[in-house]
């Protein structure tokens, strides 16, 4: 049997899987791709699966070593701007959506960039809403991944650890000082939500590489993940064909602003239906279908053959 194994990963795609409705716009080849494999409920999203794809296991800690995938120094953290809206008791994170630009992150890093003195550490902006933080040693902190945070209530995934009431602390400041900048007075003015806080993260270990044969797709993060890892990297395969029988993975992302249909097509046409016939030809050992936020399917040549 061939040890040709395919990964593929869904970006931006689970709506339409882990709703009954928007199941039924799936091409009827791919029902009947997903009805015969084998279903792992995931609810990771997509950094960590993809994380996990490069390391060969689950990543069980909350946080994620995004920082330094980023291009930060080895003292670094993400310090991504985010907007905190009080419901009742609970505060919830926004981070997708902000429309901030880069005049406003500049504005609002030089607002809170006093504040980080005491912590020795400095706001260097990557792009308008990707931050990072450099400091002179890591604290004895655990932080929560920013992904899948977004909407969500955040009592659960504030800082732990020896030094924690001080980043609690430091965080409740930034708070403060932004709720009624200007930065923040003429973005609500302009029927924009405030960028009121800063969220924390990306320190997370580096794990142990797993290098792949073949690596594509169009995300940024992915290359830094295949040369990390020290894997074969081609951003432009776009057919099953191309990966000539390697071990391989590939990142596709679902546009939701266009046509859904042909989109899906397309999956099954250059990717799915010929992977599907190696699999009955015995020419490809596994495929798994990773779709973040809901779940992974596998198939296998013994998939392939079943009649139910």
């Amino acid at each position: 049997m061939s040890k040709a194994r395919l990964s593929l990963l869904l970006a931006d795609s689970a709506a339409l899987f882990a709703n009954e409705l928007n199941r039924a716009l799936l091409p009827e080849s791919l029902k009947q791709y997903i009805k015969k494999a084998r279903f792992c409920a995931d609810a990771s999203g997509y950094q960590r699966h993809l994380l996990q794809l490069f390391c060969g296991q689950a990543i069980t800690t909350p946080d994620l070593p995004i920082a330094s995938l980023r291009g930060g120094k080895a003292l670094s953290l993400c310090a991504d701007p985010c907007y905190l809206h009080p419901d009742r008791d609970r505060l919830l994170l926004f981070s997708q959506g902000l429309d901030l630009t880069l005049d406003e992150a500049r504005g609002i890093a030089e607002l809170v960039q006093p504040l980080l003195a005491e912590f020795h550490a400095s706001l260097h902006i990557q792009s308008a809403e990707q931050w990072l933080l450099e400091l002179d040693s890591l604290p004895e902190v655990e932080f929560s991944a920013m992904e899948g945070l977004h909407g969500m209530p955040v009592s659960d995934f504030l800082p732990r650890g020896p030094q924690s009431e001080d980043w609690i602390r430091l965080w409740n400041e930034i708070q403060m000082l932004l709720f009624d900048s200007d930065v923040n007075q003429r973005r609500e003015a302009a029927g924009k939500v405030p960028v009121n806080s800063l969220w924390f993260w990306g320190m997370g270990t580096i794990p142990s590489w797993q290098q792949w044969p073949l690596v594509s797709g169009q995300e940024a993060i992915l290359q830094t993940l295949a040369s990390a890892s020290e894997s074969g990297f081609e951003s432009d395969i776009h057919r099953f064909d191309a990966i000539d029988h390697k071990p391989a993975l590939k990142v596709l992302s679902i546009d939701s602003e266009q046509d859904l249909q042909a989109q899906l097509q397309q999956l099954n046409d250059d990717w799915l239906a010929p992977a599907w016939s190696a699999l009955k030809k015995w020419q490809l050992r596994e495929l798994e279908l990773i779709v973040p936020e809901w779940g992974v399917y596998t198939l296998t040549p013994w998939n392939s053959w079943r009649i139910w």
